[in-house]
């Protein structure tokens, strides 16, 4: 069964509010932005409107009159020039998790900004949501050895973050990512944890696991995926499930009032789903309707689908 929960979208009520822009002098209010900065918490509301009515061949205009942060000292920058070569890599992924923010005064104000998105908040809310899983396990493995997989793993701060609390859990992690920087920062961040870690620097495609798990968790690979490389990849990590198991894949919403900023600002394109689509996948992955389920972080950004064994 497939949970729907209402989207709160309290904290972001300036990305979802559209103004009427059209009496808008659009380059003498980005220059006024720049004059300061960047916009004030009082902008957001007109600047996310901006940007949200922005016609696809107006894009690139735009971005000219917005060039100054589109470099890697701004988070937006970051994200936009890809300096390790793809969207979402580890490092913003990180500097989202830390609430980072640019001691530059040039690019200060437009990294408040960017967390102030509900996209980024609900980033963060997931790395919370890992957790809680993380320790339901725990709480549930009376001692006895659990193993887990994640599947595109990034910084691992979730993990680090649960052995903080829980430095002598039975949970053992696999952690598997494509890019090898990414495994170095992970593998120094957890040093302290690293006999409970194995990492692979692998394909999640071409990857074969040595034994199965208990819980397969995978935040923010899947939907980078067309849904014909989901619905394979789902089917075969289900099958590397212990009885019992369950495996949680996150994927953005529809609903997701960030998505333009994040695709005009950042170029961060992602495939967004609906909960119904991603009952669907599990269910031409072959696996039962009773055991598929649909949760979401509290701004109900970004879904997980969640499947047991």
């Amino acid at each position: 069964m497939v949970k729907l929960l209402t989207m709160n979208n309290s904290d972001y009520k300036d990305e979802v509010l559209l103004m009427d822009i059209e009496q808008i002098d659009i380059d003498n209010y980005i220059k006024e932005i720049f004059a300061k900065n960047g916009p004030d918490q009082e902008d957001y509301h007109t600047f996310y409107s901006l940007v949200n009515q922005i016609n696809a061949e107006d894009v690139e205009n735009f971005r000219q009159k917005v060039v100054p942060i589109l470099n890697p000292d701004s988070l937006f920058g970051f994200s936009y020039t890809k300096p390790f070569g793809y969207s979402g890599d580890f490092f913003i992924i990180e500097k989202i998790y830390q609430y980072y923010i640019s001691p530059d005064e040039r690019y200060r104000k437009w990294d408040e900004f960017l967390h102030s998105a509900g996209a980024v908040i609900a980033v963060r809310n997931r790395k919370t949501l890992a957790i809680e899983i993380f320790e339901e396990l725990n709480n549930k493995a009376a001692g006895l050895r659990q193993d887990v997989l994640i599947l595109g793993s990034g910084p691992v701060s979730e993990t680090y973050e649960f052995f903080e609390r829980n430095p002598n859990s039975p949970l053992i992690f696999e952690m598997l990512d494509l890019d090898k920087r990414a495994i170095s920062y992970a593998k120094s961040k957890n040093r302290k944890y690293l006999n409970a870690m194995t990492f692979h620097n692998a394909n999640v495609i071409r990857f074969i696991p040595g034994r199965k798990f208990d819980l397969i968790w995978s935040a923010g690979l899947f939907d980078y995926f067309k849904s014909k490389h989901f619905v394979y990849l789902l089917k075969r990590y289900y099958e590397y499930l212990k009885d019992d198991g369950e495996m949680i894949i996150g994927n953005f919403n529809v609903e997701n009032p960030s998505r333009r900023s994040m695709e005009i600002l950042g170029d961060w394109f992602l495939y967004h789903r609906s909960p119904e689509e991603l009952k669907g996948f599990a269910i031409q992955a072959g696996i039962e309707d009773s055991k598929i389920a649909v949760i979401q972080e509290p701004l109900g950004i970004n879904l997980f689908l969640r499947v047991k064994k």
